[in-house]
């Protein structure tokens, strides 16, 4: 379920072989939101206003299609209600109050390749912090600029970053040279610095990273599959930061690749679909409670899905979109009630492939994806 490209499951988006996805163009990276930001230095806020044009439970097309950044970019909410998209060496912006697209900074090469990013995150002063396959970068929407920082000491290829409660932010996951790395990092803003951390037990990739309530970090599933084969895992550990040390806890009822990871208002984490070890496409859900450190089955989904969107609505419900149904993309997409533990079907989206979702600051959910390979991105705005 790795790709090498690696295009994080947030959260990503990053973001994604035996029992892998049929197409490399999607991401599940998983990252949750910390305590409200300290605006250093501070930006011009507004209150979208969109016109009411969709029925509730609807898919509607929004602005102009982004041409640039690919059809997987990175999606990170900024204060002003904007929405920055990283992606294929581009980046752009998305006004929810108007549904447009417009250009901004571009990201600086590396190497002489151009910038991908894996996983980006909004810090407390405002930036985006935005993982690569090998380099790091800040964005600062002040300037609408890309400054090269840092260098990941663990010299890998991290797929997931976590913003961690005191404004630092854990890179985990990935490959090296050697394989699938156990090295994880911290970086610092401050400094702009990486620091080794704690290793996680099992090297992965494509797992989902999640910041619980007490500000302990949920890494679950995930795979070591390359083109030589590999496992996939059921397995799920705890990083503490204040110890920097990584713990064994409960494990998945199954074997997960491609599965979504989404905090709930209740501390819980629902985890669903992926692909098993076998290859099966899964449409079960579990939940794990960090007060027991165990898992528990939920609700199914109606539909099998490896690789959909998971997004967490206002009123504590999620939206599951999208995704690839036994090999094949998928336009439909579904609820879960935390309250009953249950999934429903919603409308679908415009298109197939649903790659990157992210709830906007009026309760919208913007999605981004393609209705086939090869075709210019599409946006869809669902009205919850």
């Amino acid at each position: 379920m790795f790709c090498l490209a690696l295009a994080i499951t947030v959260i990503g988006c990053a973001g994604s072989v035996p029992a892998m996805s049929p197409s490399p163009m999607a991401s599940t990276k998983t990252v949750e939101p910390t305590a409200p930001p300290t605006p250093v230095p501070p930006t011009p806020t507004r209150t979208p206003s969109p016109k009411p044009t969709g029925r509730p439970g609807t898919f509607t097309a929004t602005g102009s299609t982004p041409l640039s950044v690919g059809v997987d970019p990175t999606c990170t909410l900024l204060r002003n209600g904007d929405v920055l998209l990283i992606g294929d060496g581009a980046a752009e912006l998305y006004d929810p109050a108007t549904g447009q697209f417009r250009t901004t900074g571009s990201p600086m090469p590396f190497n002489g390749s151009k910038f991908d990013s894996t996983a980006a995150v909004a810090l407390p002063d405002g930036r985006v912090f935005s993982l690569g396959e090998w380099n790091a970068e800040l964005y600062d929407p002040s300037t609408g600029t890309f400054t090269l920082t840092g260098s990941e000491p663990g010299s890998h290829i991290a797929d997931a970053a976590v913003l961690l409660r005191d404004g630092r932010v854990l890179a985990v996951g990935g490959y090296n040279d050697a394989g699938f790395a156990r090295e994880t990092e911290i970086y610092d803003p401050a400094s702009g610095k990486f620091t080794p951390t704690g290793r996680i037990k099992t090297g992965r990739g494509d797992e989902t990273a999640t910041l619980l309530p007490d500000g302990r970090v949920l890494v679950a599933g995930g795979s070591d599959e390359d083109q030589r084969g590999g496992t996939v895992f059921s397995s799920a550990e705890l990083y503490d930061p204040a110890s920097g040390k990584w713990s064994v806890t409960g494990s998945m009822s199954t074997s997960r690749d491609g599965s979504t990871a989404t905090l709930l208002n209740d501390g819980k984490v629902l985890i669903a679909g992926g692909q098993n070890k076998y290859g099966d496409f899964l449409a079960s859900a579990e939940l794990y409670d960090p007060h027991t450190g165990r898992f528990t089955r939920t609700g199914s989904m109606s539909v099998s899905r490896d690789l959909p969107t998971a997004t967490l609505l206002s009123d504590g419900r999620v939206l599951i979109a999208g995704g690839y149904h036994e090999f094949d993309p998928t336009a439909t997409a579904e609820v879960y009630d935390p309250s009953l533990g249950t999934f429903r079907r919603t409308g679908d989206m415009t298109f197939d492939y649903g790659n990157v979702a992210l709830r906007l600051a009026d309760g919208r959910v913007l999605v981004i994806g393609a209705r086939s390979v090869g075709d210019q991105p599409s946006v869809d705005l669902y009205w919850p």
